[in-house]
């Protein structure tokens, strides 16, 4: 049995947390309420970076995995 990539397993953790995913192929935008997380994927198991906006505002971006599953855990 192979182990889940670390793309599908936020999947299954934010979809567990009530966020909502669309996928358009290397990017992830995650819905929340009025909170949008945007994560850019290079392959399934790293990230170029993360964009966390609240009411359609930009307020940080990140390129480092735990910054943005900590943004995902709230």
């Amino acid at each position: 049995m192979s182990t889940p990539d670390l793309r599908s397993e936020l999947a299954e953790t934010t979809a567990a947390a009530g966020w909502s995913r669309r996928i358009d192929d290397r990017v992830d935008v995650y819905l929340r309420g009025l909170t949008r997380v945007r994560v850019i994927w290079q392959g399934n198991d790293m990230i170029s970076g993360g964009s966390r906006y609240q009411e359609d505002i930009l307020e940080t971006y990140s390129r480092d995995l735990d910054t943005v599953k900590g943004w995902l855990s709230r």
